[in-house]
């Protein structure tokens, strides 16, 4: 016999992705299940870089130092052009509004460890050993029959179902409105993760080698590394070996050291396709099911979770019916864009690295050897690299549950990230990011610096307009002047003032945040009836 179970939302895919969503509902207390094909993580890892601004998001649901203190810390990148160092792209203080500035580089197995143990934290796993055979949706929901490898089966009825089982998706597939374009790259790719000594590489950093073919190192913990490698002569289905692997470094980063004791050595073809749309009525795709790529950048894994955490709070207003259905469509104006945008830049940058074409590859190669070293000597071109990288740039300035007030001049504004610094309360300093949890949203009121600065009158005048049409929950935080002095009910002190200056503002400032950390209202305080009046 088979039973029919019910929750609000069945998460297909417990990778990164996947448990990330669970999180997001976990801390909402919507009903969820999470499961799984598999009977048991990988312990081999993809995914190696984890960029600054997912480090920020996770940190809201776990002390991400933790995770920070298992990996290396990159700096930067390192070229090498036909076995000559070419040019270093050096990130180190680059960005001053963050706690985590630089990108780190740990094993997927180990994020998904901290993920797991985050979720733990709620009281919920990835149930292992279920798959997906067939969902059928309806206005209504999506019925899903689930089979373990025993034979039983199982059928949940789910208000919402997500995809985020990867780039085979079976919830993409059941979702007939959904096409899933693109091609796959020609280029045979080998991948060695694997022990070095006599090693000549920067730790902090990692390499990315070109000439006749192209090579990546990433440096990890305890003197191993990984090395991903383009073979401009593809063997076939001849499975690469230690020496091979060798052999790339001899050539194209010299003196980088001797490779030995590999633990895992495969080879793989990588295809860049995507979505038409993240959602089909009561089914939405994410991270790989609706985006994959080249891996330049390190972005995958990354834009998995951030689509996670951008869809986790919608679906959590929308079954407490706190919103419309029809808000839950913002998941697709806001993420496809950066699903797009993020296809097209990575498939221009692994074109540009690993062509077989040995006429362009030769051209790129005398080109690069001049405009590498000019193009990152430039202080504002690396902060350009740098905000895409990381994903700090990241901005849903355009969508239309965002808004600025009229006469906004801040350098912050509606569907921005809220970036961050340090305040203080009671003599201890942290970090404003702190404040800002993934329940709920929440007021920031910047009390302006020197002779603009509000007065405490002011402040809970706002206060008191505000908690009348508080229907969300919002947590209040006021942030004053380094200057003004702070009583047991004023909040938290703006250190050196460098928080007002990364939102670029003296004067008193609202700042209305959603519960992903990106500003849905914000404005001077002298226009607070303009954000009354979206709450509304």
């Amino acid at each position: 016999m088979v039973v029919m179970q019910e929750t609000d939302v069945l998460i297909v895919g417990g990778g990164p992705t996947g448990v990330t969503l669970a999180l997001e509902l976990a801390v909402h207390g919507i009903s969820f299940r999470i499961v799984d094909r598999e009977s048991h993580r990988s312990d081999k890892s993809r995914a190696l870089g984890v960029q600054p601004r997912t480090l920020e998001l996770l940190n809201r649901h776990g002390d991400v130092q933790r995770l920070v203190a298992q990996g290396n810390l990159s700096s930067g990148t390192t070229f090498y052009l036909n076995g000559k160092k070419a040019a270093d792209v050096d990130i180190s203080g680059l960005a001053q509004d963050t706690a985590f500035p630089l990108i780190l580089i740990i094993s997927q197995v180990d994020t998904e460890e901290f993920l797991d143990e985050c979720l733990a934290k709620h009281g919920f796993a990835v149930e292992r050993g279920l798959e997906a055979q067939s969902v059928m949706q309806d206005s209504q929901g999506a019925t899903v029959k689930l089979s373990r490898s025993d034979g039983t089966e199982e059928t949940i009825r789910a208000k919402y179902v997500v995809g985020a089982d990867g780039a085979h998706s079976c919830v993409r597939r059941a979702a007939t409105g959904l096409t899933f374009q693109g091609a796959a790259y020609p280029q045979d790719f080998i991948l060695c993760d694997t022990s070095i000594r006599n090693a000549n590489i920067p730790w902090n950093r990692f390499s990315l080698c070109m000439g006749r073919g192209s090579l990546a190192v990433f440096p990890l913990q305890d003197g191993t590394c990984r090395v991903v490698a383009s073979r401009m002569g593809p063997k076939g289905n001849e499975d690469p070996k230690l020496e091979d692997f060798q052999a790339m470094l001899n050539q194209l980063h010299p003196d980088a050291g001797e490779l030995y004791n590999p633990t895992w050595i495969t080879q793989f073809h990588l295809h860049h396709r995507g979505v038409n749309s993240y959602r089909d009525g009561r089914l939405f795709v994410a991270g790989d099911a609706a985006h994959i790529h080249s891996p330049a950048g390190a972005q995958g894994m990354n834009t998995g979770i951030q689509d996670s955490v951008n869809l986790g709070w919608k679906l959590a207003k929308v079954i407490r019916g706190q919103r419309p259905d029809s808000f839950l469509d913002s998941y697709d104006r806001e993420r496809r864009p950066i699903g797009q945008h993020l296809l097209e830049t990575s498939d221009k940058m692994f074109t540009w690295g690993c062509s077989s074409n040995p006429f362009f590859v030769t051209f790129r190669n005398i080109l690069f050897t001049w405009v590498l070293p000019w193009f990152v000597s430039s202080r504002k071109r690396r902060v350009n690299i740098y905000k895409f990288i990381s994903e700090f740039g990241i901005s849903y300035k355009d969508s239309s549950v965002v808004a600025t007030a009229s006469g906004f001049s801040g350098s912050v504004v509606g569907g921005d990230r809220v970036p961050d610094k340090l305040i203080r309360s009671a003599g201890k300093e942290k970090h404003f990011l702190e404040l800002i949890t993934p329940e709920t949203y929440h007021l920031v009121l910047l009390a302006g610096v020197g002779a603009s600065a509000a007065t405490k009158g002011d402040l809970l005048e706002a206060q008191s307009q505000f908690e009348k049409l508080n229907l969300e929950g919002a947590k209040l935080h006021t942030i004053l002047s380094e200057s003004a002095g702070v009583d047991d009910t004023s909040g938290y002190t703006d250190v050196g003032n460098h928080l007002h200056e990364e939102f670029g503002v003296s004067e008193p400032t609202y700042v209305y945040i959603r519960p992903d950390g990106y500003v849905e209202h914000i404005g001077f305080l002298t226009g607070f009836g303009e954000l009354l009046k979206w709450l509304e």
